[in-house]
């Protein structure tokens, strides 16, 4: 079993982001993502979005695959950007914040162990555990760059919303 680091409780107050949303089952969005990475990237370094201190990437899940047929779900790539810069909305990107109080598991996970680490988060935490999910969207965020193949590692915060 997959285990955090650690778990902790933040709140974030209209952290701003930029994204590019994707329709379509895990897999594929695993495929695509390197691309759309690359176009959120592409429009961040254009318009001056990215403060190199600050910026944070982020895979938002917006919607429950136990729920949702797979051809469905809803994947934004994202990024956090500074609170004090215009956003104009351009071909597939575009602007939200997120605000809230999350339960943030800190993992240090290879690739494949991405769903262990969330079925840890929502199944041996959230609902084992004393907090109330919230309805807001889970989100990873990637401290570190996620791993490229299968023997490496890298530090990821699974961000679940809570009350």
């Amino acid at each position: 079993m997959v285990k955090p680091i650690s778990i902790t409780t933040e709140e974030l107050t209209d952290q701003d982001i930029i994204y590019i949303r994707f329709r379509g089952s895990h897999g594929e969005f695993r495929k695509n993502s390197r691309k759309l990475f690359n176009e959120l990237f592409d429009f961040a370094t254009r318009n001056q979005l990215i403060d190199p201190e600050l910026t944070k990437v982020l895979t938002i899940y917006d919607d429950n695959p136990y729920i949702t047929t797979s051809k469905q779900l809803r994947t934004s790539v994202a990024m956090t950007i500074p609170s004090n810069r215009d956003v104009i909305e351009s071909g597939n990107v575009c602007h939200s914040s997120i605000s809230g109080k999350f339960s943030v598991g800190h993992f240090d996970i290879a690739a494949k162990e991405y769903g262990a680490a969330w079925q840890y988060m929502y199944q041996e935490w959230l609902f084992k555990g004393n907090a109330k999910g919230r309805d807001a969207v889970p989100f990873e965020l990637y401290v570190t760059e996620p791993p490229k193949n299968s023997k490496d590692k890298s530090l990821t915060d699974i961000y679940i919303p809570i009350e």
